[in-house]
């Protein structure tokens, strides 16, 4: 694993819940329209199985998200994830949303965006992480800058880095081994 502080690992070693925005994040940020006006986002696999990795290790995960779109329905039930806030302007209330449903201490819950619209959660929760190509405003204020950019293995990048933080990375990886 890549050095890090200890203040950082002792963060990541009390993560059970990632909430995760959708564009700039989940996918690079592009929005793709038909002809019809259907809009199409594209998700990197990796990330998706390094969201199952987690969820097999105990570790749940949450979309947050200002926008509103059929296919982050789509992405979220081929994944599992349970918890889906769209339409999400102010994401502050999102969060109080998820807490009704999921009682996690701030302490346990990571938070992951690329904007300014992010910032507000960002600063409430216990592990604040943006991607590589996220804005300067959110890299100032996180604890982790992934080297990925969004939708291209950022996800899997933090999610192994949890994984790996709380020991349970061998464990995952032998069911591959065997």
């Amino acid at each position: 694993m890549l050095e890090m502080d200890e203040r950082l690992k002792e963060k990541l070693k009390k993560i059970r819940l990632v909430i995760f925005d959708c564009d700039g994040v989940l996918t690079d940020g592009r929005i793709i329209y038909n002809d019809e006006g259907q809009e199409t986002k594209v998700f990197d696999v990796r990330d998706g199985h390094g969201i199952k990795l987690m969820a097999r290790a105990g570790i749940e995960s949450a979309i947050l998200t200002a926008r509103e779109s059929k296919t982050v329905e789509h992405r979220a039930a081929n994944l599992g994830i349970e918890l889906v806030f769209q339409s999400m302007k102010d994401k502050l209330a999102g969060l109080e949303e998820i807490l009704k449903l999921r009682p996690f201490k701030l302490e346990e819950i990571a938070y992951m965006g690329d904007d300014i619209i992010d910032l507000p959660v960002l600063k409430r929760v216990g592990l604040a992480v943006t991607v590589a190509d996220g804005v300067d405003e959110v890299k100032e204020m996180a604890d982790y800058i992934t080297s990925r950019p969004g939708g291209r293995g950022a996800v899997r990048e933090l999610a192994e880095l949890i994984l790996k933080s709380q020991s349970k990375w061998d464990e995952i990886l032998s069911r591959y081994l065997s």
